[in-house]
């Protein structure tokens, strides 16, 4: 399956939602079926949105589970949202409720996750003050949030689409009680979330004729609960523990230990498999390889189960082969022509093997060094392979 491309819609959602905290209920007893068939963007969450919610004292505080039904209902068939416009709820009581199975909403150009605080009182109390602190610090550190914004909701209803939401100036009360509840908050720079990969399969050719690249053909699927996103971190395809790989594609792979990342607008929902492609450049002697790769995220985690192994065969083919041989100098000039006095255009590393187009006899190979790029060298720094 190709990874989702991304839809406009009004509500924009991400990722699956961590267990809950401490003190905290679950309430996720929907009726799905009113959701069901929309889709969605996905975005991964850059601050955290706090929002009051109030209504009829008899349920908001007497029955908090009465009224979120009521609220997601409400929201669904009658503003036309998409959804309930909030990721959590925390009641009075200091009890914290799941209430939507996305991690990110978007209004304006920021992408939120929302706690909507359920009270006709903006001045937290001590036990719901306590809650928000938990919450609040259990998903900035797995999605890495430093931020947060304090708006309530207006509703943009229209009749023939989705209803929109924009944010209003809160409740001067609620903010100064916000304030004190998150005094000692500082936020975390980068997510800790645990992810974890399938490696469905790797397609590559059984052998290789130096001079041209190997293509790889990886598909993975996502293992975990909530959706793949590299919008604010990239993933990688590494070589295992980072270490530079001597067929790597020069000016192609991302550095010499990534052969490829995940482009930034895409996403991958739990089960879902993606299909990547990269390249090897085998510049070495005939003969049997092998590369293991991992996935990551950031530079050095490593997706559980994530590691495979490229196997091939290097073969020599048609053409007559050289290895570079410039140990003291560790490398050898690449010329557009052949005399000294000609253009560099890149330069070979000693060790490596390239198939000959030309020699000519004033000592002077003409090699392809790279694909669709020929050029000359000297060739006392080469040593001709059988």
């Amino acid at each position: 399956m190709k990874i989702k491309n991304l839809i406009a819609v009004t509500i924009l959602m991400l990722l699956s939602t961590p267990a809950v905290y401490a003190r905290a209920d679950v309430y996720e007893d929907f009726d799905t079926s009113l959701v069901q068939g929309i889709e969605y963007t996905y975005q991964e969450p850059k601050k955290i949105l706090f929002t009051q919610i109030e209504g009829r004292y008899d349920t908001l505080a007497l029955s908090p589970k009465e009224f979120l039904d009521t609220v997601y209902y409400y929201s669904i068939t009658k503003l036309k949202l998409g959804n309930i416009p909030f990721h959590y709820a925390l009641d009075e009581s200091g009890n914290v409720y799941k209430t939507a199975n996305y991690d990110a909403l978007k209004i304006t150009d920021e992408s939120y996750i929302v706690i909507a605080y359920l009270s006709n009182n903006g001045q937290l109390n001590s036990n719901a003050s306590n809650s928000l602190f938990k919450l609040v610090e259990e998903l900035s550190y797995l999605y890495g949030l430093e931020e947060y914004d304090i708006n309530n909701y207006s509703i943009l209803q229209s009749e023939s689409s989705f209803s929109k939401l924009k944010l209003i100036e809160p409740n001067k009360l609620f903010v100064d009680s916000l304030a004190v509840a998150l005094k000692d908050w500082e936020g975390y720079d980068r997510e800790h979330l645990k992810y974890s990969a399938s490696i469905e399969s790797v397609e590559t050719p059984e052998a290789v004729v130096i001079g041209n690249d190997l293509s790889v053909k990886l598909s993975i699927k996502n293992s975990n609960d909530f959706v793949w996103t590299s919008d604010k971190y990239p993933i990688y395809i590494s070589v295992k523990d980072s270490e530079e790989s001597i067929f790597a594609v020069n000016e192609v792979w991302d550095s010499f230990s990534k052969a490829t990342h995940v482009d930034s607008d895409e996403f991958l929902l739990p089960g879902e498999v993606l299909e990547i492609e990269f390249e090897l450049d085998p510049k070495v002697a005939p003969g049997d390889y092998t590369e293991t790769f991992t996935i990551l995220k950031f530079v050095d985690e490593v997706f559980s189960n994530s590691e495979f192994t490229v196997k091939f065969k290097v073969e020599k083919g048609e053409q007559d082969i050289v290895r570079i041989d410039s140990p003291e100098a560790g490398y050898v000039n690449i010329r557009n022509c052949r005399r000294f006095s000609c253009e560099q255009v890149d330069v070979v590393n000693d060790g490596e093997v390239f198939p000959v187009i030309e020699y000519d006899e004033s000592c002077w190979y003409k090699i392809r060094y790279a694909k669709d790029k020929e050029g000359w060298f000297y060739c006392p720094f080469a040593e001709k392979i059988e």
